[in-house]
């Protein structure tokens, strides 16, 4: 089966006996051995991985000996690797962390914003769904003995260590000149689906890696995995599908419509891009991918069905249309 063998999804969205809105989605399915098992749409479509990319980034944290330097616990780890929603277990870990390092989070690059679970709350720095992220980048940068001030900065030693890692895993050379700047302003690199999908393949077997390195990747996966409500929160897609995958199924959502996850009772990963950024429209592709290729039993399918297949109603309570792949 070639990369582009097969068409995008396309995602519908109804209003009574039409058909109101239309998402394309790109998708690739890879196995263990690195292999493409199947591509929907354009394999090699540039895309930023945003946020679904941080179990990646969160590996040089780990595998550099830094993470046991500063005594990680696994649910920190997890924030690590986190898109949380600023509830108070997020906010309160994040903060008890930063304190052991003798800092605080005007230590933090990622800028402040209202919690996802409490929008109508002030911004903080604390509440920023990768603040998590950030506390791992300020930790590695304290283990390399480097300022951590500047430590999003594309030259900095913690990017630069971290593009090299990820770059090993997802089969391409990672440099300044491919990278954007991602919403927490952290380095965002430009990668195929095939390369994304490629690190996850990796991460998920921890073939042709480092005995040090496989041993990161399996660390994550158990954290991300033990502590999926630290991962996302309360009613989050990440922590329901999580949670109902008692630890068998990894799950991390990015920005702009991309998803990925990592089934290793598979030896199956998926990774995806919704070529108009909806959310809507990455979720209800992954759920269709996770039944087509049997990833999730029905007992996982039916608890996440609501959320990525809902009855849409309007303010009144009507049931006015449906999602559809």
């Amino acid at each position: 089966m070639t990369a582009s063998s097969l068409s995008p999804f396309t995602v519908e969205v109804t209003r009574g006996p039409a058909v109101e809105s239309r998402h394309a989605v790109h998708a690739v399915v890879m196995n263990g051995e690195g292999e493409i098992v199947a591509a929907f749409g354009d394999a090699r479509r540039p895309t930023f991985p945003r946020s679904a990319i941080k179990p990646l980034q969160a590996l040089a944290l780990v595998e550099s000996g830094a993470a046991d330097a500063f005594n990680l616990s696994d649910a920190e780890l997890a924030l690590a690797c986190a898109s949380h929603s600023g509830e108070e277990k997020h906010t309160k870990a994040v903060a008890a962390w930063l304190s052991r390092l003798g800092l605080d989070e005007s230590a933090l690059e990622c800028g402040a914003h209202a919690p996802y679970a409490a929008p109508e709350s002030l911004p903080s720095i604390l509440c920023n769904n990768c603040s998590g992220k950030h506390t791992g980048m300020v930790t590695l940068s304290l283990f390399l003995k480097k300022d951590h001030a500047g430590y999003t900065n594309f030259s900095h030693p913690v990017q630069e260590t971290i593009f090299k890692t990820m770059g090993e895993m997802c089969g391409t050379e990672i440099t300044p000149s491919i990278c954007g700047v991602d919403g927490c302003s952290a380095p965002n690199p430009c990668l195929s689906l095939e390369n994304i999908a490629r690190g996850f393949s990796a991460f998920m077997t921890g073939q042709g890696l480092s005995k040090a390195r496989a041993a990161a990747c399996h660390r994550l996966f158990g954290a991300m995995t033990q502590y999926p409500d630290l991962v996302g929160g309360t009613g989050r897609l990440d922590t329901l599908l999580m949670q109902a995958g008692q630890g068998k199924i990894l799950s991390k959502t990015g920005a702009e419509g991309v998803y990925a996850c990592v089934a290793p009772a598979r030896s199956l990963v998926i990774v995806l891009k919704a070529e108009d950024g909806a959310k809507r429209a990455a979720e209800a592709t992954l759920y269709a991918l996770m039944d087509r290729f049997h990833i999730a039993g029905e007992d996982v399918l039916e608890t996440i069905r609501p959320v990525v297949l809902p009855v849409l109603k309007n303010w009144r309570g009507i049931e006015v249309g449906t999602l559809r792949v």
